[in-house]
């Protein structure tokens, strides 16, 4: 009996490269359905899983905002009492800038571990060339106060002004608005329950500056209060 021929199984009809090229492609589309899904993802989610990360290891430096109450379950494995207490202070502060007006003139940053600076605009705080707090500023810092008392070893306030000339009756330079700035703040910290050990306040002109003051917008930037907060025994290191 003859033996039949053994079947000859042909290869790909297409060149090699075109299955490279094909692969490619399948990649890509991949990405970009990736990328799209990320898309739809809520910001303030997202921000609240990086901080979590970050928490937990212990790098706490970046500007962004934290974990809510509704998700404190979420991204706190590993995270210790102070951490997470930490955490729901600086969102309930975060909260208070989420009206639409406050997002314009205050932001909050994480400097380092525990550490943190508010940033408030002088439209917010102050009347031009003044250094008595609006009544709507008052309202703010008690929010923050509220969410910070008992649970911190320093409030380091400083002002800042843009370059313009300032000489009126109260003030003779930069150097007094800045400093008479930062003083009303503290005052109003201390009133609300910040123990006045904790506190102290400084002015730096216009020598430290966030924007350009060659510009109105980079002016408006300058001309700031900002509070340096440190949690005590924060557990960080």
């Amino acid at each position: 009996m003859a033996l039949k021929p053994p079947e000859i199984i042909e290869g790909p009809k297409a060149p090699f490269w075109l299955t490279t090229y094909g692969d490619m492609v399948t990649l890509l589309l991949t990405f970009f359905v990736l990328m799209f899904a990320m898309s739809t993802i809520n910001e303030r989610k997202f921000l609240q899983a990086s901080y979590s990360l970050q928490a937990a290891l212990g790098v706490l430096e970046k500007n962004i905002s934290v974990i809510g109450e509704e998700s404190m379950a979420i991204g706190t494995t590993g995270l210790n009492e102070d951490q997470i207490d930490l955490l729901r202070s600086l969102d309930a502060i975060a909260e208070l800038f989420e009206d639409v007006v406050l997002q314009e003139v205050a932001s909050m940053e994480v400097v380092g571990p525990g550490q943190v600076v508010v940033r408030l605009g002088d439209e917010l705080l102050f009347d031009p060339g003044r250094a008595n707090l609006k009544p709507e500023a008052r309202l703010v810092l008690r929010g923050i106060v509220q969410s910070i008392v008992g649970k911190t070893d320093q409030v380091w306030v400083e002002g800042h002004t843009d370059n313009l000339p300032i000489n009126n009756v109260e003030f003779s330079s930069n150097w007094e608005l800045s400093t008479a700035r930062a003083v009303s703040v503290v005052r109003v910290l201390q009133k609300e329950g910040v123990p006045a050990e904790q506190l102290a306040a400084v002015g730096h002109s216009e020598y430290i500056p966030l924007g350009p003051n060659s510009t109105a917008a980079g002016r408006a930037l300058n001309r700031r209060v900002e509070l340096y907060i440190s949690w005590s025994d924060q557990g960080y290191e």
